[in-house]
């Protein structure tokens, strides 16, 4: 049912679009004659007709405020389609003194700039779509490059950044995001199950290696009081090669098995320097007796007389093994010296032998004999050359004797030194 039309009633309080009168009742003017939109019981009828009035004025700035809003981009089509309703309501159940043709305008405005953002929204829509869509598939794409990585840590926590983007990504296409969650979903279940099968591997074998190295760290204890100090050293560096060559554990373990052991291993080489320092103070004397019979050795330098300086070395050999042990760090250096002299010796009896061999002296004394067979028979063929006038030939024949006996000369100076 529409508003009440009222002809003949007495105004009080009016203004272009309507009136009150004076039992509040409020008129709306219209082409057919006034019509009751209301009744103002509350005061007087002009705060009524201010009361009806401003309820137009401020539907008029709901409509500008839309209008400005759908304009800018930013009007919100729920809240646009609640207004034109409100509008609608108004217009056909009026509850408002105005003009209602600049509502009708509004309204027509309004539904223009709705259908335009609609438009809009709905093109802005499939592009966040679209690029949701695109994002997706990078991710895809990048999950699938990284399926087989076996950096185990990094690409975890990258898995999980994928994830995350993913769900902050608005929907679309239900049915190609499943399609793209189903090759994400895989690849991240591929490089979950190898990172499970290699840490599992890796418990094993960090197990193992723990097992093995409390036996190794065992056997370093049972060593740690030996006083067999060469073979017990080497057994220790066999430990060691042993401890490198099996598996690391995990961290913790591995840090107190390898304090246990190298407590072990200190403990043993801590007693055999203390054992050693000892060893080397008691043999302070042997070495004095030892530098001594360097100096004897020594002394023999230059050799001048072979056998002489045999008969000595052999006294000062045999005094220096009766001496016994010097301190370890003494011992290279001084045998060092004594050899330096043993090889001296040595040298000069090679020398000599080699001198006095029978067939080196028989070459030296068989190669003076060519050279004076050479030279007789040049002064021969000199001779002649001279007698039948052919003196360029004698004296080149002249220079041949003199180079001969040149080398004469060299061969019995060589042959003197041998025998």
């Amino acid at each position: 049912m529409g508003p009440e039309i009222i002809k003949d009633t007495a105004m009080t309080t009016s203004n272009e679009f309507g009136y009150v009168d004076e039992e509040g009742n409020v008129f709306l003017n219209g082409t057919s004659g006034p019509t009751k939109i209301g009744q103002y019981a509350a005061g007087e009828p002009t705060d009524g007709l201010a009361f009806f009035t401003k309820r137009y004025h401020d539907l008029v700035s709901e409509i500008e405020l839309a209008s400005a809003r759908l304009k800018d981009g930013k009007g919100n089509l729920d809240s646009v389609t609640a207004l034109v309703e409100k509008i609608n309501q108004s217009l056909e159940s009026p509850n408002l003194l105005g003009d209602f043709d600049k509502l009708k305008a509004g309204r027509d405005s309004l539904l223009v700039g709705f259908e335009e953002r609609k438009v809009a929204a709905a093109a802005k829509k499939a592009e966040v779509k679209a690029a949701a869509l695109a994002k997706r598939e990078e991710i895809v794409a990048l999950a699938e490059s990284l399926a087989n990585s076996t950096a185990w840590k990094v690409t975890g926590e990258k898995f999980k950044e994928l994830l995350d983007q993913w769900k902050k990504l608005p929907t679309g296409d239900r049915g190609k995001e499943q399609e793209l969650w189903k090759r994400f979903s895989h690849a991240r279940s591929a490089f979950d199950k190898a990172r499970r099968a290699y840490f599992s591997t890796l418990d094993a074998g960090r197990a193992e290696a723990v097992t093995a190295k409390k036996a190794m760290v065992k056997k370093a204890h049972e060593l740690a009081d030996s006083t067999e100090w060469a073979a017990t050293t080497t057994s220790y560096k066999k430990l060691m090669d042993d401890w490198k060559g099996v598996a690391r554990a995990a961290k913790n373990e591995e840090e107190k098995l390898w304090a246990e052991f190298k407590a072990a291993q200190d403990k043993f080489f801590a007693n055999r320097n203390a054992a050693n320092s000892v060893r080397d103070e008691e043999f302070g004397k042997n070495l004095e007796v030892k530098l001594e019979l360097l100096k004897r050795a020594e002394a023999l330098l230059p050799i001048t007389n072979v056998d002489a300086a045999k008969a000595t070395l052999r006294e000062i050999q045999e005094a220096w093994e009766k001496a016994g042990h010097v301190p370890r760090n003494d011992k290279d250096k001084i045998e060092k010296r004594l050899k330096s002299v043993e090889d001296a010796i040595r040298k000069v009896q090679e020398e000599h032998w080699h001198r006095t061999k029978p067939e080196v002296v028989d070459r030296a004394n068989t190669l003076v004999t060519s050279f004076e067979a050479s030279i007789a028979k040049l002064e021969k063929q000199k001779l002649a050359a001279e007698t039948a006038g052919k003196t360029d030939d004698a004296a080149k024949i002249g220079q041949q004797i003199s180079q001969a006996q040149g080398l004469l000369e060299a061969a019995k100076s060589g042959a003197a030194t041998l025998g």
